[in-house]
């Protein structure tokens, strides 16, 4: 196996240097095969890009800078890493975000052993209701796959106008982030994927926790600073009672219900909130990875 591993790196300042230094860590720690990972780090800070470059098999590449941002412009930098890391060989292609890593050694040998017949890919399902589709924070798949059907990242308007995209739409509702492409590609060509769902039994949250027993997803950290970093605004004044209102709801309500009832808290607040669970988390995550990831049930 060659394995190539894409990432997006991003991050408006070196407060990520310590969640950079974990995902980098754990990647080495759990995969004993021979792996190089491809980065785009076009927006990232100069430190944290020499923390990149200070590593062996990291292969920072000079990538054309893009005016897209958010899901637009992980798939810009990525669809360029992907195409590098075939033309130089790799036999299987992974995306990660600056977020997610591996937890447990072996990872790479058990997914790759899902991609058999029909199955062609392998990635992380961020959640069963809203958004059957794999997510970049995880895929996993074959030089094969990509060669023969040219899988995109995004979604043209043009094909989401299909009745295919209708029929694939109604059957597995997802997001249209980056990604969906590559759903809508296994689906159009009768393929299938093996999904990584959630596995833990940690807190609740929009992408976060660990995926398949196997892969550990913090859940946007690197959208939080970046996208937010301009706006000056302060929390509500109701963000404290409704956090400890939610946290109680999370305990005793499940699946869909929750997150229908996500939905319906006014944006300001539900900002307020996820900021302040992610700063959070990232905290306890630098203050300890392995207790961290020991809470969620890995070690």
């Amino acid at each position: 196996m060659k394995l190539a591993i894409a990432v997006v790196y991003l991050a408006v300042d070196r407060e990520d240097e310590k969640l950079l230094e974990i995902h980098l860590n754990q990647i080495e720690k759990n995969t004993p095969e021979p792996y190089t990972i491809y980065a785009a780090a076009n927006r990232l800070p100069d430190g944290l890009r020499r923390v990149l470059a200070r590593r062996p098999n990291v292969k920072v590449l000079d990538l054309p800078m893009t005016e897209l941002r958010r899901s637009d412009e992980n798939a810009y930098y990525l669809e360029l890493l992907l195409q590098k890391a075939i033309e130089d060989g790799a036999t299987h292609v992974c995306t990660l975000h600056m977020d997610s890593f591996p937890v447990r050694p072996g990872w790479a040998g058990e997914l790759t052993g899902k991609l058999k017949g029909d199955c062609v890919l392998a990635g992380m399902e961020r959640d069963p209701y809203r958004d059957k589709k794999p997510l970049t924070a995880f895929m996993l798949f074959t030089r094969e796959f990509y060669l023969g059907y040219r899988p995109t990242l995004s979604l043209s308007a043009q094909a989401r106008e299909t009745p295919q995209y209708r029929r694939y739409a109604k059957v597995y509702p997802h997001i249209l982030d980056s990604g969906a492409g590559y759903g809508f590609t296994i689906f159009r060509e009768g393929l299938t994927w093996y999904p990584l769902v959630r596995t833990d039994r940690g807190p609740q949250g929009w992408g976060f926790g660990i995926f398949g027993g196997l892969i550990f997803h913090l859940g946007g950290a690197q959208w939080f600073p970046v996208e937010q970093s301009h706006v000056k605004r302060q929390p509500s004044r109701w963000t404290p009672w409704l956090g400890r209102l939610w946290r109680v709801a999370g305990l005793v309500i499940r699946g869909r219900l929750r997150s229908r009832i996500g939905e319906l808290a006014p944006s300001n607040l539900q900002q307020d909130l996820n900021s302040r669970r992610m700063a959070e988390r990232k905290s306890a995550l630098a203050a300890s990875p392995e207790a961290f990831l020991r809470d969620l049930g890995v070690g």
